[in-house]
């Protein structure tokens, strides 16, 4: 059955990330979350077929903010141990994430 995970995070956890009201938030947050999946699938590697990333919009009474979710069949084993491996995440932006976010114009790059 296809089930997902919410990774609650946006960036890797011992990163800052972009905090709703602040200026650009949408697009920093968004910027942010598709670094960190590209950084997730170098680490992890693609997800098993069937299995995939969506970055959701997420209500809240202080604003929208964005997070990322792994949908993936929970009656399949492989999509089960990549879900358990992504669920563990990244300490910190790698070489790549951190040219990426650099060239995108990230604003909390030098936080």
């Amino acid at each position: 059955m296809i089930d997902y995970i919410e990774l609650v995070t946006t960036t890797p956890v011992d990163e800052p990330c972009a905090q709703v009201g602040m200026e650009d938030y949408m697009n920093q947050a968004r910027l942010e979350a598709r670094t960190y999946i590209a950084q997730l699938q170098r680490v992890y590697g693609a997800p098993p077929v069937g299995a995939h990333f969506k970055i959701i919009r997420c209500p809240h009474d202080f604003g929208t903010y964005l997070d990322i979710r792994f949908y993936y069949d929970d009656e399949d084993q492989r999509h089960v141990a990549y879900m358990d491996n992504i669920e563990q995440g990244c300490e910190r932006w790698d070489e790549v994430a951190l040219a990426e976010l650099e060239k995108q114009g990230y604003c909390l790059l030098h936080s």
